[in-house]
């Protein structure tokens, strides 16, 4: 089943025109690491939803793991370790909120890599590494509204 499963698997981006094969893992996560980090990779069969992986960069911290076995799962997040410090990593979702995540949800090229590895040959979580709900890891909301976003931004203003 592995390479038939990994044949299907298509790569997206926000900025792209439309899905592509996947050459190689590595190739794809190092590409990933020269774009804006809004703009991640979205990894899917090529005809259906699911199973799905969203894997972007966070210079300074590493790659975001996200993965959907199927239609019904909750997300799970790859990390570095199962006991977790506190959220100090500022987050952006989407334009939507701003949360500080603890730095275990950020994890290396390596591990990466073979999550993805396992992803693409499986379509599934790779067991031998750690995961985590995206409702079980502690985390600290800084705005999830335009109101809240403003309020912190005048509280908070960029230095250039």
């Amino acid at each position: 089943m592995g390479r038939d499963l990994r044949d299907s698997f298509r790569v997206s981006f926000i900025t792209s025109d439309g899905a592509v094969p996947i050459a190689s893992v590595t190739e794809l996560l190092a590409g990933v690491q020269f774009r804006p980090v809004w703009d991640g990779a979205s990894i899917s069969p090529d005809c259906a939803q699911f199973p799905l992986v969203y894997v972007d960069w966070h210079e300074g911290h590493g790659f975001v793991f996200q993965c959907y076995e199927n239609e019904d799962s909750w997300s799970d997040f790859l990390v570095t370790s199962r006991s977790f410090s506190p959220p100090s990593i500022e987050i952006e979702l989407g334009g939507q909120a701003l949360e500080r995540w603890p730095r275990q949800l950020f994890v290396s090229a390596e591990l990466a890599i073979q999550a993805l590895i396992h992803f693409l040959d499986c379509g599934k979580l790779d067991p031998a590494l750690a995961w985590i709900g995206i409702d079980a890891f502690p985390r600290e909301i800084l705005w999830d509204s335009r109101e809240g976003r403003e309020a912190w931004e005048r509280a908070n203003p960029r230095k250039e």
